[in-house]
């Protein structure tokens, strides 16, 4: 058993972890509701851009326009978003696990699989852990996630996915539904298929002698999906840290009390064992 001054420093130790663990979940929550706000806000426009995209690939000839071309899949494009640090309980480590499980059945298949790591951990797994083809790194977009983030991978993939580098685009990432519930989903972006049921009404829309309408309208479209992924995964991951930082904090405020009780009980054995010492030596000298 440890001695008191054992005991003593561990409990002086996991005192400052639990100081750090419970400064660290107020700034998430902080993080977290200021991300809310954003991600609230993304969402809708996205929503209106997925249906004005839907609205022109019903009202055209989807065969003209190379977005919305199916074609026979012979490779993926797996766009992984992850976190640039850790401290975030499984919020990685979920995204990795679906990521090599749907990549497995998909080159079962015979598909073959490429990636586009979106933050640090991502890129630091696929490339050092995984025979998984890494096609792009974006690394480091904790402060510059964004519209023009967005904007630079929509491009990419949409270059990517007209010139048949690829067949199909999945975002992967995590999902926020509140703080304490975060999924992980596969979002394909390309092609674009649409599913309308009988009787439901289209939106109008009116397309001018210029084609390059539906490009741009499609560009812009791949570039509010992206964005609100990018915000779905920030905000999903604030909520991962902040419910990490709040179970730390309280396995800390468990240890303690669990050692606190330990020293007592050294304390009072110490106590007792001198008591007997001197009362042997006071029975002794009679």
């Amino acid at each position: 058993m440890p001695g008191m001054r054992e005991i003593k420093a561990k409990i002086k130790s996991l005192k400052g972890t639990k100081r750090i663990t419970a400064a660290m979940k107020a700034v998430s929550a902080a993080k977290l509701r200021k991300a809310q706000t954003e991600l609230f806000d993304v969402r809708p426009y996205a929503a209106v851009m997925k249906e004005m995209v839907e609205g022109l690939y019903l009202r055209e000839n989807p065969a003209i326009h190379s977005i919305f071309k199916v074609r026979p899949v012979k490779r993926i494009e797996l766009v992984v978003i992850s976190s640039d640090k850790g401290l975030c309980g499984a919020f990685n480590a979920n995204i990795i696990r679906r990521v090599n499980r749907f990549a497995k059945e998909k080159q079962d298949q015979g598909i073959e699989i490429s990636l586009t790591t979106v933050g640090n951990k991502a890129s630091q797994f696929f490339t050092k852990y995984s025979d998984l083809k890494v096609r792009r790194e974006i690394r480091d977009i904790f402060r510059r996630i964004g519209l023009p983030l967005a904007e630079e991978i929509a491009y990419d993939l949409y270059l990517g996915y007209s010139s048949e580098y690829f067949d199909e685009v999945y975002l992967v990432y995590n999902k926020f539904y509140n703080a304490l519930k975060q999924e992980v989903v596969f979002e394909k972006i390309m092609p674009l298929t649409v599913e309308v049921e009988e009787g439901t009404p289209i939106a109008e829309y009116t397309v001018g002698p210029d084609e390059k309408v539906v490009e741009r309208a499609v560009k812009s479209y791949v570039s509010a999906i992206v964005l609100r992924a990018l915000k779905e995964s920030e905000t999903s991951e604030h909520a991962a840290r902040m419910t990490a930082m709040d179970n730390a904090t309280k396995n800390a405020e468990d240890l303690i009390r669990k050692l606190t009780i330990s020293f007592n009980k050294a304390r009072q054995a110490a106590i007792t064992k001198e008591l007997i010492e001197i009362t042997t030596a006071i029975e002794a000298m009679k």
